[in-house]
């Protein structure tokens, strides 16, 4: 009986598609059914190794959040980089759902002498997150595809095309939930911050569209906006000045070297854009008088999930429950997808 190495590369505690990629592996792989049929089917029993990676978060942070989350895991074994043994490399399936910070560690895991047999990147080539955003990151992801018997890439636009429906969340254990309530309310109100190149397509459909990435935000806005106003389009809302104003004030002020995306779009249609999702926001009651930045402490997860501000229950109970998140949940879909190349 062949044992098979399973390794994800994950930056959780940030967003909430990490971990709940987590959830869903961990069932996968702790599933009786699926040890028999991988076993009689495939000649195969599969390990499931979770290496926690660096950056904004260390990696003990990281697993911290990891644990409070989704609590003790049945069939995940947890490492840093620096704990990471790197003769589990060889002959792995490897998903790179986090950007490769590995630090001083990057040589000993990523290696010519011990290739895997599997590579996926989740994510566009040079301009996603898990790509990574610094040369270290991008020096590791690249290495690590070049380095595999096999690598594939699962494009952003893939990735953003299932979301997480009423069904879905219905589903994920109740502390999982919360979080995926949080976030989904921290996207609706809380708009990023640059690097452009990363983050300036999530309010507009146009941006989206040169970069091959969705307009996570907008397409967020937009779907909540129209199931409560069951009878308009946001492509039909009147901007109000304050909507104009707060939209001027995202794009010059909030967003860092937009210069190169100018150059292949229209800032009206953009400034558009972003001022449709700040109006629309506005009709709902939650806009402030100021742009609020996804990293703004009213909207961490310690404020919403511990003092339950009045605006995030009404969310909960009469959109969230209804409708779930209608943001993309990436890195569940990329996991789905890589088990196919695993197994086939």
């Amino acid at each position: 009986m062949e044992r098979h190495h399973v390794i994800i590369f994950t930056d959780p505690g940030e967003e909430i598609d990490d971990e709940i990629a987590l959830w869903a592996a961990d069932q996968l792989f702790s599933s009786l059914a699926y040890k028999l049929k991988s076993c009689v089917c495939q000649g195969r029993q599969y390990s499931l190794h979770v290496v926690v990676v660096d950056g904004k978060m260390s990696a003990g942070e990281r697993l911290s959040r990891c644990k409070a989350v989704l609590g003790e895991p049945r069939s995940i074994k947890y490492w840093t980089p620096e704990k990471f043994d790197p003769n589990l490399m060889a002959g792995s399936s490897v998903l790179i759902i986090g950007p490769m910070e590995l630090g001083e560690n990057s040589e000993k895991i990523i290696s010519d002498e011990r290739p895997p047999d599997l590579v996926v990147l989740a994510g566009t080539k040079h301009c996603s997150v898990n790509w990574g955003q610094n040369e270290l990151a991008q020096k590791n992801c690249e290495k690590l595809l070049s380095v595999a018997k096999q690598s594939y890439i699962i494009q952003s636009h893939r990735l953003s095309q299932e979301t997480m429906t009423t069904e879905f969340v219905k589903k994920l254990p109740k502390k999982l939930n919360s979080h995926v309530a949080a976030l989904t309310w921290r996207f609706l109100l809380g708009r990023a911050s640059g690097p452009a190149e990363f983050v300036a397509h999530l309010l507009s459909p146009t941006l989206a569209g040169l970069k091959d990435r969705p307009a996570s935000n907008f397409v967020a806005i937009q779907s909540v906006y129209e199931f409560v106003y069951s009878d308009k389009k946001l492509d039909d809302i009147e901007i109000s000045d304050k909507a104009w104003q707060l939209s001027k004030e995202y794009y010059e002020n909030d967003l860092e070297g937009f210069t190169d995306y100018v150059l292949k779009a229209s800032k009206e249609v953009i400034k558009k854009e972003y001022a449709q999702a700040t109006e629309a926001l506005l009709r709902l009651g939650w806009y402030t008088d100021k742009v609020l930045l996804s990293t703004d402490p009213q909207l961490s997860d310690e404020v919403l999930l511990k003092d339950r501000p009045l605006e995030f229950m009404r969310f909960k109970e009469k959109v969230f429950s209804e409708i779930g998140s209608p943001l993309p949940c990436y890195d569940h879909t990329a996991f789905r997808e890589f088990m196919r190349y695993v197994v086939s």
